[in-house]
């Protein structure tokens, strides 16, 4: 049993490992210019995913005072139009706000759900973020990784304790993949750096729109609640809508908005 105990650690650090390398090198090469010049919504995807994209979409237009909060926790329009510097993303959440709805729920209709893709892609092709298809390859050679502490601790001996912890050590890191945000270590790396660079941009305020949009995309959800606490509560923004369970999974994944970890 000692020998099967053996062979099944060493498979399961043999997966974490190759699911490692998988998750974690980029996934291409850069195709095109500086990866700091980001636009604001491509940072929020990196910082937070599709939801931290759609947020800085959302804001975008709060800022071009194209939409305000609504009454109980929704957002409606404030003008007809919007500026033609607009991203994609803001521009799909204008176009399908016919009437107040919860951020969520505006974030969530398909035509948003395409525009974020969309930014997603290129982030992806310039080796920044992983693809699903990689994310969902990483999670099938992690599954087998969780059944090494079970088959340890099912026998007994003077190793097994020493399988046991392998297990276990090997069953912690392949929870960390499982929810790692869908930043690649290049991802990580420029995320980091940007927050350094701009640090500045945490004290702007509301007259000074383009740093104060940098601000919510690198920061997230401490720079809405401290620069934008007021429309962030009336908006609902941080908020599930009425009668939504809260959302499950980790890091971006799939077709659904999840956090990408901040």
């Amino acid at each position: 049993m000692l020998v099967v105990n053996a062979v099944s650690a060493a498979m399961a650090w043999l997966l974490l490992l190759i699911a490692a390398a998988l998750r974690l090198r980029p996934g291409g090469r850069p195709d095109r210019g500086p990866l700091d010049r980001l636009s604001a919504v491509e940072m929020g995807l990196l910082r937070g995913g599709a939801r931290g994209a759609a947020q800085c979409g959302l804001v975008e237009l709060y800022l071009a005072e194209s939409v305000q909060a609504g009454w109980r926790q929704t957002v409606e329009r404030d003008k007809p139009w919007l500026p033609d510097s607009c991203s994609e993303v803001a521009r799909a959440q204008f176009s399908v706000l016919y009437k107040p709805l919860h951020p969520r729920r505006l974030q969530d209709i398909e035509r948003v759900r395409r525009a974020v893709r969309g930014v997603s892609e290129g982030l992806e092709r310039a080796g920044l973020v992983v693809s699903h298809r990689r994310e969902r390859a990483v999670r099938i050679l992690l599954l087998p990784v969780f059944a090494a502490a079970p088959l340890a601790a099912a026998t007994s001996g003077q190793q097994a304790a020493l399988y046991l912890g392998l297990g276990l050590l090997a069953d912690a890191a392949a929870v960390a993949l499982w929810v790692r945000p869908r930043r690649t270590l290049r991802g990580a790396t420029l995320l980091t750096r940007l927050r350094l660079d701009h640090a500045g941009v945490r004290t702007a305020t509301r007259n000074q729109s383009d740093e104060l949009l940098l601000s919510i995309a690198l920061f997230g959800v401490s720079a809405l609640r401290a620069q934008l606490p007021r429309f962030t509560e009336e908006s609902g923004l941080l908020t599930h809508p009425p009668g939504k369970p809260l959302d499950r999974g980790g890091g971006g994944s799939g077709e659904a908005f999840v956090s990408c970890g901040g």
